[in-house]
């Protein structure tokens, strides 16, 4: 997989955690479900798995939570 695509992932299905405020339980929760993962510098918040996502997306958020998660 190519960095464009990974970028284009984040940018389409992840948030980066800079560009949310909210209180700390509200964090945990929504901690749950989803995955902190650090690509070049930034954290961003992903999902950790969305029914319409197509295998390559499944592939690039299994990359990215295994390669780089918190």
């Amino acid at each position: 997989m190519k960095k464009s695509e990974i970028k284009e992932f984040l940018n389409d299905y992840a948030d980066p955690v800079s560009e949310l405020d909210m209180p700390d339980h509200m964090w945990e929760l929504l901690m749950d479900d989803h995955k902190c993962v650090v690509w070049y510098g930034v954290e961003y918040i992903i999902p950790e798995n969305c029914s319409w996502w197509e295998p390559e997306q499944v592939e690039i958020a299994e990359h990215l939570m295994y390669n780089f998660a918190l």
